[in-house]
């Protein structure tokens, strides 16, 4: 988990696997760790027999599996599941209980579909750009995602191009807040687009821009002379970092290129 968790309660030998966030956890201080740092905790992951079966196999804690099963019977929120872990082990204070308490009880609150793309967007969060592209990939084809399209579409696609971004695959990820922008139409969007478009070798893809979105060709204009003025100053705050340097003067003549043509 990247972080030393003194544990009061049992340590698993067998760990239990959290499909939302990909991890696997040997006992309740590493669950509890684990769902005040991530960005979304799916239901689904510990209110059901096979989470309560390996508290009580795995764990030994029979009387919290039976709390449990309680729990799971009387079909309870997410907050209310977790209380009698949180009563038995004594990993977070107070104030941090409270905090986490406020946040899976939004969960419980949540639609499916902003579910699913909270879930999609802790791997962002997480800094995992590969996993966070394969959950937006397959949230776009989510039937829901499909019936609503708008403003939830294209917000999903935009983020979609934020994680392309950070990978540096800037092609793929102005092709996608392009799709994002048609869908939402938030002005970032298409700026995020045209930022994507002035940092990739693609010589086109600024063209590209301003030949699909002909009506805000102002608009993109005035993000190129920003972006340009941006990378500029960035260069002039990272003289003396040859490899930064050489980077940035590298997408800041790429950038200009296109713009000339």
């Amino acid at each position: 988990m990247g972080q030393l968790i003194l544990c009061k309660t049992p340590r698993a030998k067998r760990p239990f696997y959290i499909e939302s966030g990909k991890v696997n956890i040997y006992s309740l201080e590493e669950l509890m760790y684990y769902a005040q740092s991530a960005k979304y905790v799916a239901r689904e992951d510990v209110v059901c027999p096979a989470f309560i079966t390996w508290v009580e196999q795995e764990l030994g804690l029979e009387q919290l599996a039976k709390l449990l099963y309680q729990k799971l019977e009387a079909q309870s929120g997410l907050k209310e599941f977790f209380l009698p872990i949180e009563a038995a082990n004594g990993y977070l204070t107070t104030s941090e209980l409270q905090i986490l308490n406020m946040q899976l009880q939004k969960y419980d609150h949540m639609t499916g579909l902003e579910a699913k793309k909270l879930y999609a967007d802790q791997f962002m969060h997480q800094e995992k750009y590969v996993q966070a592209i394969c959950a937006y990939r397959s949230l776009l084809t989510d039937d829901e995602v499909i019936r609503e399209q708008g403003h939830v579409a294209g917000d999903i696609w935009s983020n979609l191009g934020c994680a392309y971004a950070r990978l540096q695959d800037f092609s793929e990820a102005v092709d996608c807040f392009a799709r994002g922008y048609m869908l939402n139409r938030r002005m970032e969007t298409l700026q995020e687009a045209v930022a994507a478009a002035c940092l990739s070798k693609n010589p086109q893809l600024l063209e590209s821009l301003v030949t699909r979105f002909s009506t805000n060709a102002s608009q993109i204009a005035s993000e190129r002379v920003h972006m340009e003025r941006l990378l500029e100053q960035t260069i002039q705050s990272v003289k003396g970092t040859s490899f930064q340097e050489q980077q940035l003067l590298q997408w800041l003549q790429t950038y200009r290129s296109q713009c000339d043509r």
